[in-house]
């Protein structure tokens, strides 16, 4: 009974992405409920798309360089993290790309779960890429279509 109820809290909705804490359930509970991380052949993608989206958190790159490569709703929840500051390590030390999870739902999607290094903190974010056609073109791009973070 318990462990279907953790398995309820534990599954986000159909195509949402969604990380955070789940309070008053033990982490034995929740290991061995849990599906283990998962990496695809897109996992490269995945981790480059991650890096350039960390740089831009953490104000290293310009959020301009994010426009053609994610929908308007993401591109306005990015330039309000980079006002807050949240990646900024002591001292202004640059973040760190630790981990980066993947998966694919659906042919041309990717939910991407990437762990980061700021100074002794680990943080969380996760995104959603969806694979774009140009009409012209024989291969899409991939856009930002999700974003959630702790911060």
């Amino acid at each position: 009974m318990v462990e279907t109820q953790i398995q309820q809290a534990v599954a986000p909705a159909p195509g949402a992405v969604r990380l955070g804490r789940l309070h008053g359930v033990g982490a034995g509970r929740l290991r061995h409920c849990d599906p283990a991380p998962t990496r695809t052949d897109a996992n490269l993608l995945a981790s480059r798309y991650a890096q350039r989206l960390l740089e831009v958190l953490s104000g290293h790159r310009v959020c301009e360089q994010l426009t053609a490569l994610s929908t308007e709703e993401v591109h306005d929840d990015v330039r309000t993290l980079v006002r807050r500051r949240c990646l900024l390590g002591p001292g202004g030390t640059r973040p760190v790309l630790w981990k980066v999870f993947d998966d694919s739902p659906a042919p041309g999607v990717l939910e991407v779960a990437a762990s980061v290094r700021v100074g002794d903190r680990l943080e969380m974010l996760a995104f959603r890429l969806e694979l774009r056609r140009a009409p012209r073109h024989r291969n899409g791009t991939w856009r930002f279509t999700a974003l959630e973070t702790r911060w």
